[in-house]
């Protein structure tokens, strides 16, 4: 079984990073706005629908998947590294890298990361624990 069709909103979300993290980071505007319009792009935007219990889903409004947004699957360590991403791309001039992601989205990914924290306060960095111990 294949869970991914690839790697691309992690892989984007740390090309990102580490762009940012350069002294030369403004060097790379259009990359960064071609990036920052991927991100925005796959950020999950809806729960699935019907009883998300039913089928032992989480809620996957605001998360970011692995790969792309047709994979939707709400992943705790690539909602906090997209949340990261757009964090950072946010302290550039949107003239560099597009508009800014609306606020009800950021708002939307920490909705989802604090809902991930297990019973225990940690994280897992996939999803919620959900088995006997």
């Amino acid at each position: 079984m294949q869970g991914y069709n690839g790697s691309q909103s992690w892989d984007t979300s740390f090309a990102i990073q580490a762009i940012i993290s350069t002294n030369i980071a403004e060097e790379y505007g259009a990359t960064l706005r071609k990036a920052h319009d991927y991100i925005k792009d796959t950020q999950v935007l809806e729960d699935c629908p019907g009883d998300l219990n039913f089928w032992y889903r989480h809620i996957s409004k605001g998360a970011w998947p692995f790969s792309t947004a047709d994979h939707g699957w709400p992943i705790s360590d690539c909602t906090a590294e997209g949340l990261k991403a757009v964090l950072l791309l946010s302290t550039f001039p949107s003239e560099t890298v597009g508009k800014l992601l609306d606020l009800k989205r950021l708002y939307d990914a920490v909705n989802v990361l604090l809902s991930l924290q297990n019973s225990n306060g940690g994280f897992a960095t996939y999803e919620l624990t959900r088995s006997y111990q």
